[in-house]
């Protein structure tokens, strides 16, 4: 049987992105699809670099040029590499990740012939509530355009993305499908009580994933509750001004960085709540995993999160930027621990429901198929 030539391309991999697409080809059928992935150095975390290493039969091009920003010229030469790349594989079908991949790799997929081009966007830039008007119109014209005329379909990893793309007639409902990310189901899941209360968060500490809101909930907190003890896991543009803020305001024995860990679900296991303050989001890995641990949820009343976060089943949901909600709540669940155990229980039951890995890869294997 001839193999479906299948190529990836991507200029964001780290977080989130980077446990999908490395999931995707650690286990799509290697009888089946000859794969090929596109990427750039430039968001390329320490995970990924190690993955190169060690997938086999998964063929790597680096397109050094490719960023996040726009650079005409640099993007231009991008352009020109990802072309060349795809006359030389003659893929079957391309799937392009995140937005600066998303523009080039359709663009160039509509340039050379190929009839199959999928786009997955992991979070609009347009969901982001800090930019403006003008730029929000300026990108939803973009996606539209490269929605209607060079894009198969999207392929959106939650409904509330879905819903985005729709009120910002991005696309109509027949250009999109909904597939959740998922993962492996955890090898033992139990209820615990810990002495402390035991809060996390995995994410990386940039704009989007809004942590200073994260500190000022825990800051407010510790004289109250000494038992609470925070842990961070995720560095970025915010980690050395957060630890400063740390050590400067004594908050060092309750608020623990841990930094970047490519693997935190030890600390996931351990924890008692997790906690997400993002602007925007796709739907998050991280409250999949926690979920899978069997760990309640709070996080901010947006796109993605409200997927994950049913209010008084599995967590709370708080409004985003309102510090004083998001601390009443976690107060509910420090001071209830009978409603934190029953929490727990649901978590694990709602990720057995809609979040498991092979629902996943059983979708991704019928899409890329139909052809």
């Amino acid at each position: 049987m001839k193999k479906i030539k299948l190529v990836y391309v991507c200029e964001c991999l780290g977080g989130g992105v980077r446990k999908h697409l490395v999931d995707l080809l650690n286990h799509l059928d290697k009888q089946k699809y000859e794969i090929h992935v596109i990427y750039s150095e430039n968001r390329m975390d320490a995970v990924f670099a190690q993955s190169i290493t060690r997938l086999n039969k998964v063929s790597f091009h680096i397109v050094p040029q490719m960023e996040r920003e726009i650079n005409i010229a640099k993007d231009f030469v991008s352009f020109k590499k990802i072309v060349k790349l795809f006359k030389k594989i003659g893929p079957d079908v391309v799937h392009c990740h995140s937005s600066k991949a998303g523009v080039l790799g359709r663009v160039a997929s509509r340039y050379c012939g190929i009839d199959t081009v999928y786009y997955t966007p992991h979070g609009y830039i347009i969901q982001n509530p800090k930019i403006s008007n003008k730029k929000r119109r300026l990108f939803s014209l973009i996606e539209k355009v490269l929605a209607k005329q060079f894009t198969t379909k999207v392929i959106h990893v939650s409904k509330g993305e879905e819903e985005v793309a729709l009120k910002n007639n991005i696309l109509n409902k027949e250009k999109s499908l909904v597939i959740y990310n998922g993962m492996d189901i955890p090898q033992t899941k139990e209820n615990k009580i810990n002495e402390d209360f035991n809060i996390i968060t995995v994410a990386r500490m940039d704009e989007q994933k809004n942590p200073w809101e994260a500190i000022k909930i825990i800051e407010a907190l510790v004289e109250k509750y000494p038992e609470i003890k925070y842990t961070y896991v995720g560095d970025g543009e915010y980690y050395q001004e957060i630890s400063d803020y740390i050590k400067d305001n004594g908050l060092d024995r309750n608020i623990k960085l841990q930094g970047f860990m490519d693997n935190p679900i030890n600390l996931l296991e351990k924890a008692d709540l997790f906690l997400l303050t993002s602007l925007y989001e796709g739907l998050p890995y991280a409250l999949i995993e926690s979920l899978a641990c069997g760990v309640p949820l709070l996080a901010t009343d947006v796109t993605g999160n409200n997927e994950l976060v049913i209010n008084n089943l599995n967590g709370f949901l708080y409004k985003q930027s309102d510090l004083e909600d998001g601390r009443y709540k976690l107060e509910l669940l420090i001071n209830n621990k009978e409603q934190l155990l029953k929490m727990s229980d649901n978590a694990f039951q709602y990720f057995l429901s809609h979040f498991t890995f092979d629902k996943m890869m059983k979708s991704y294997d019928d899409l890329y198929t139909q052809l």
